[in-house]
């Protein structure tokens, strides 16, 4: 498909691992730095460290607007970047634990029939051999090919907001167009299809930012 793989093999990455920082630069050639910032942000409990060599000011205030926790110019000196990291990363951890012990304690709180009717929702499944979304209550969905790797962006990204431009990317000939509407139009389309096999697509589109998938949705 001609895809630039710079950003959107980063953000692929992010959403299969476990991190506590990301290191941003602002010009990457398929999406914004500053994108990137805002979607990790808002959807992942994660540090930001923008690192580039954009020196200036309405630079930097953009870096901080969209979600960065520090914005370093090149060239930086590496034992302050290693130390910064750490520092971001420890309180990272710290607020994620702060987080986990908190909804651990609602959840005994909120009692045990609630605790079970969340845990038995049933997922939507996706097979990306047969080009096939299942919806919870059975309803088959076929899917065209580009279809199949874009629902199975959503599912990767297990809740989190998929930025706009690494679907686009899907659909495009090498870099993010901020014009296309192919994303748009193939949106359209799924939930078009789930209509017609009964069933209601969650889908979540966030205006500028992305897409995410609201409900459980697993590979099958």
């Amino acid at each position: 498909m001609g895809v630039n793989p710079a950003a959107t093999a980063f953000y692929t990455t992010l959403m299969d691992g476990d991190f506590d920082v990301a290191i941003l630069d602002v010009n990457l050639p398929d999406i914004s730095g500053f994108e990137l910032a805002r979607v990790i942000s808002s959807s992942r409990p994660m540090g930001v460290i923008m690192l580039t060599a954009r020196t200036g000011r309405d630079d930097r205030i953009k870096g901080y607007e969209e979600g960065a926790d520090l914005y370093l110019t090149k060239p930086v000196d590496g034992e302050e970047l290693a130390l910064a990291i750490a520092n971001l990363a420890r309180r990272v951890r710290s607020a994620a634990l702060s987080a986990k012990t908190a909804s651990s304690a609602k959840a005994t709180a909120d009692g045990k029939d609630h605790a079970v009717s969340y845990g038995s929702e049933r997922p939507w499944l996706l097979d990306l051999q047969r080009h096939r979304l299942t919806s919870p209550e059975g309803v088959p969905i076929l899917l065209s090919g580009r279809e199949a790797m874009l629902v199975e962006q959503l599912a990767r990204a297990a809740g989190s907001i998929v930025p706009r431009a690494v679907l686009d990317a899907f659909f495009g000939t090498g870099s993010a167009d901020p014009e296309s509407r192919r994303l748009d139009a193939a949106l359209r389309r799924l939930r078009m299809k789930a209509r017609a096999a009964g069933a209601d697509l969650p889908l979540h589109v966030v205006h500028a930012v992305g897409v995410r998938f609201v409900g459980a949705l697993k590979l099958a």
